[in-house]
Protein backbone atom coordinates (compact mmCIF):
# COMPACT_ATOMS: atom_id res chain seq x y z
CA UNK A 1 0.00 0.00 0.00
CA UNK A 2 2.78 2.45 0.94
CA UNK A 3 4.77 1.45 -2.14
CA UNK A 4 1.72 2.15 -4.36
CA UNK A 5 1.18 5.56 -2.71
CA UNK A 6 4.85 6.41 -3.18
CA UNK A 7 4.71 5.53 -6.89
CA UNK A 8 1.52 7.56 -7.26
CA UNK A 9 3.18 10.59 -5.58
CA UNK A 10 6.24 10.32 -7.82
CA UNK A 11 4.04 10.04 -10.92
CA UNK A 12 1.99 13.07 -9.82
CA UNK A 13 5.15 15.08 -9.20
CA UNK A 14 6.47 14.12 -12.65
CA UNK A 15 3.23 15.22 -14.32
CA UNK A 16 3.33 18.52 -12.44
CA UNK A 17 6.92 19.17 -13.52
CA UNK A 18 6.04 18.36 -17.14
CA UNK A 19 3.00 20.64 -17.01
CA UNK A 20 4.99 23.62 -15.71
CA UNK A 21 7.84 22.86 -18.11
CA UNK A 22 5.33 22.82 -20.97
CA UNK A 23 3.88 26.17 -19.90
CA UNK A 24 7.35 27.70 -19.63
CA UNK A 25 8.40 26.27 -22.99
CA UNK A 26 5.32 27.54 -24.81
CA UNK A 27 5.65 30.95 -23.16
CA UNK A 28 9.31 31.15 -24.19
CA UNK A 29 8.28 30.71 -27.83
CA UNK A 30 6.38 34.01 -27.83
CA UNK A 31 8.70 37.02 -27.90
CA UNK A 32 8.18 39.71 -25.29
CA UNK A 33 5.97 42.50 -26.56
CA UNK A 34 7.51 45.25 -24.43
CA UNK A 35 10.96 46.33 -23.32
CA UNK A 36 12.05 47.70 -19.95
CA UNK A 37 11.42 51.44 -20.67
CA UNK A 38 7.86 50.62 -21.78
CA UNK A 39 7.33 48.53 -18.66
CA UNK A 40 8.41 51.51 -16.55
CA UNK A 41 5.86 53.72 -18.31
CA UNK A 42 3.14 51.10 -17.76
CA UNK A 43 3.93 50.96 -14.03
CA UNK A 44 3.52 54.75 -13.85
CA UNK A 45 0.26 54.58 -15.81
CA UNK A 46 -1.00 51.84 -13.50
CA UNK A 47 -0.19 53.67 -10.28
CA UNK A 48 -0.67 57.33 -11.18
CA UNK A 49 -2.97 57.03 -14.19
CA UNK A 50 -0.37 58.83 -16.33
CA UNK A 51 3.28 58.49 -17.26
CA UNK A 52 4.39 61.86 -15.86
CA UNK A 53 6.10 60.26 -12.84
CA UNK A 54 8.44 57.85 -14.64
CA UNK A 55 11.33 58.76 -12.35
CA UNK A 56 9.34 57.47 -9.37
CA UNK A 57 9.88 53.89 -10.58
CA UNK A 58 13.34 52.36 -10.23
CA UNK A 59 13.98 49.19 -12.18
CA UNK A 60 14.69 46.43 -9.69
CA UNK A 61 15.57 43.87 -12.34
CA UNK A 62 13.83 40.71 -13.36
CA UNK A 63 15.29 38.39 -10.75
CA UNK A 64 12.66 39.03 -8.08
CA UNK A 65 9.76 37.57 -10.07
CA UNK A 66 10.93 36.34 -13.48
CA UNK A 67 10.00 36.91 -16.23
CA UNK A 68 8.25 40.07 -14.97
CA UNK A 69 9.93 43.48 -14.96
CA UNK A 70 9.97 44.60 -11.31
CA UNK A 71 10.04 48.22 -10.12
CA UNK A 72 10.48 49.77 -6.74
CA UNK A 73 8.27 52.82 -6.52
CA UNK A 74 9.66 55.93 -4.86
CA UNK A 75 7.62 58.82 -3.50
CA UNK A 76 7.84 62.05 -5.43
CA UNK A 77 9.13 65.08 -3.50
CA UNK A 78 8.18 66.33 -0.97
CA UNK A 79 7.49 62.71 0.09
CA UNK A 80 10.40 60.49 1.03
CA UNK A 81 11.13 56.79 0.71
CA UNK A 82 9.49 54.02 -1.26
CA UNK A 83 5.85 53.12 -1.56
CA UNK A 84 5.66 49.69 -3.20
CA UNK A 85 6.91 47.11 -5.67
CA UNK A 86 5.30 46.64 -9.06
CA UNK A 87 5.67 43.79 -11.57
CA UNK A 88 4.96 44.21 -15.29
CA UNK A 89 4.13 41.27 -17.55
CA UNK A 90 6.52 41.42 -20.56
CA UNK A 91 3.87 40.06 -22.95
CA UNK A 92 0.60 41.73 -21.98
CA UNK A 93 1.66 44.82 -20.03
CA UNK A 94 -0.41 43.77 -17.02
CA UNK A 95 0.83 45.54 -13.90
CA UNK A 96 0.68 43.93 -10.47
CA UNK A 97 1.12 45.59 -7.09
CA UNK A 98 3.32 43.07 -5.28
CA UNK A 99 2.12 44.26 -1.85
CA UNK A 100 -1.34 42.75 -1.76
CA UNK A 101 -0.86 40.87 -5.04
CA UNK A 102 -3.46 42.49 -7.24
CA UNK A 103 -3.61 43.73 -10.82
CA UNK A 104 -3.82 47.45 -11.32
CA UNK A 105 -5.97 49.11 -13.95
CA UNK A 106 -6.44 52.68 -15.11
CA UNK A 107 -7.81 54.08 -18.39
CA UNK A 108 -4.28 55.04 -19.52
CA UNK A 109 -2.96 51.54 -18.77
CA UNK A 110 -5.86 49.83 -20.56
CA UNK A 111 -5.24 51.99 -23.65
CA UNK A 112 -1.54 51.01 -23.65
CA UNK A 113 -2.43 47.34 -23.19
CA UNK A 114 -4.74 47.53 -26.24
CA UNK A 115 -1.78 48.77 -28.29
CA UNK A 116 0.43 45.96 -26.95
CA UNK A 117 -2.18 43.34 -27.84
CA UNK A 118 -2.10 44.56 -31.47
CA UNK A 119 1.54 43.39 -31.63
CA UNK A 120 0.47 39.74 -31.26
CA UNK A 121 0.25 37.57 -34.34
CA UNK A 122 -2.92 35.60 -34.94
CA UNK A 123 -1.18 32.45 -33.68
CA UNK A 124 0.19 34.23 -30.58
CA UNK A 125 -3.27 35.58 -29.72
CA UNK A 126 -4.32 31.99 -29.00
CA UNK A 127 -2.00 32.19 -25.97
CA UNK A 128 -3.01 35.70 -24.87
CA UNK A 129 -5.51 34.63 -22.18
CA UNK A 130 -2.96 32.24 -20.68
CA UNK A 131 -0.29 34.94 -20.69
CA UNK A 132 -2.67 37.34 -18.89
CA UNK A 133 -3.18 34.72 -16.17
CA UNK A 134 0.54 34.65 -15.34
CA UNK A 135 1.03 35.92 -11.83
CA UNK A 136 4.25 37.29 -10.35
CA UNK A 137 5.66 36.07 -7.07
CA UNK A 138 4.12 38.55 -4.66
CA UNK A 139 5.48 39.91 -1.41
CA UNK A 140 2.24 39.04 0.36
CA UNK A 141 -1.34 38.39 -0.71
CA UNK A 142 -4.45 40.00 0.74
Amino acid sequence: MIRHAKRHSIALLGCTVLLFHGIAASTAQIPWKIEEPTAQRLAAEAHYGADEYLDAFNYDGDTMSPPFFVYYGLNEPPGEGGFSYFAVNPWTGDVWALWGCHKLSTPALRKSQEEIRKRFTREELKQYTRLRRLKPECIFED
